[in-house]
């Protein structure tokens, strides 16, 4: 008989392309998972994957039963689910957040979800919302939290909640009236995080809305760089109201109204519907109830 182990197995290497992958992923050694297929194999008497390409691909007989084993799984996982109460449940979850949310109310939810699942192991990642959702979707990451990107999100997810933005610049780059016309604030260098980040998506198809073409752009990989680039008279900057509230109170910053406004960032726990669904499903709930953008300070 099959044994879980040697499922997971399967089932990984069938996801991720190749062994490596899936032992880093289920944290073991490569020989280890090569170990279980070979044991499946020499159980069917036939092999399941051909090893012949730089990533394996299943054989006639692996696309055959891994319909089974991926419901085998699921099934095993809904018994201990049901077996036990859910501050038992263990192992690693890897998730994703943004810069905003990491200086925010990222450690509310690590202590929330500690508390919740005392024996589960957190592995965040901070990065920029595209390179999170791309690592949802290649299975590195088991729960993103993030500004949606533009379109269909096409995965199960949690709304957060909505940031508005502001323009905002130095006194010394402009200091003429609050108002200004779209047009006026592409005469300044843009301050602008790199396009993988949402509000570069947001603010490309905002310009592009308006038929607006931005002439110069300062990139920056991280929001808190594009605030201080703006405090010192570099160009105008896109950033989250709020939580600038406190530097535009003392001057260091001041809002730069436009009509319409620039987009808000739509937040999102977003999550696969696979295997790991009803636990980053909890935990997505937990980001909805634990979600304060407020500034530093004030929350």
């Amino acid at each position: 008989m099959i044994s879980h182990k040697q499922m997971e197995a399967i089932y990984w290497v069938n996801k991720l392309g190749t062994f490596h992958a899936a032992a880093r992923h289920l944290n073991i050694s490569q020989s280890t998972a090569s170990k279980r297929i070979q044991e499946c194999e020499t159980i069917l008497g036939r092999e399941i994957f051909d090893r012949t390409t730089r990533h394996v691909e299943l054989t006639p007989t692996g696309r055959s039963i891994i319909g089974l084993v991926d419901q085998s799984l699921h099934l095993q996982d809904e018994i201990r689910q049901l077996a036990r109460s859910p501050d038992q449940f263990a192992g690693r979850f890897k998730f994703g957040a943004t810069e905003m949310i990491a200086v925010s109310w990222l450690p509310k939810l690590v202590s929330a979800i500690k508390e919740a699942y005392p024996k589960v192991v957190l592995e965040p990642v901070i990065d920029d919302a595209w390179t999170l959702f791309t690592g949802l979707r290649d299975r590195s990451l088991d729960l993103v939290l993030t500004p949606r990107l533009r379109g269909e999100l096409d995965l199960p997810y949690v709304p957060l909640g909505d940031v508005a933005t502001s323009w905002m610049c130095s006194h010394s780059l402009y200091a003429g009236p609050d108002m200004l016309p779209i047009e006026r604030i592409v005469e300044f260098p843009v301050l602008i995080q790199s396009e993988k980040s949402s509000i570069y998506d947001l603010l490309a198809a905002w310009f592009n809305e308006h038929n607006v073409s931005i002439n110069r752009t300062i990139i920056c990989n991280h929001t808190s760089a594009v605030a201080e680039l703006a405090k010192a008279g570099f160009g105008m900057a896109c950033l989250p109201t709020n939580y600038f509230l406190p530097q535009v109170a003392s001057g260091a910053l001041r809002i730069i109204r436009t009509t319409p406004p620039p987009p808000s960032l739509r937040f999102v726990a977003a999550y696969r519907n696979d295997r790991m669904a009803p636990i980053c499903a909890r935990i997505a709930e937990m980001a909805r109830q634990q979600h304060d953008f407020a500034p530093p300070g004030e929350s």
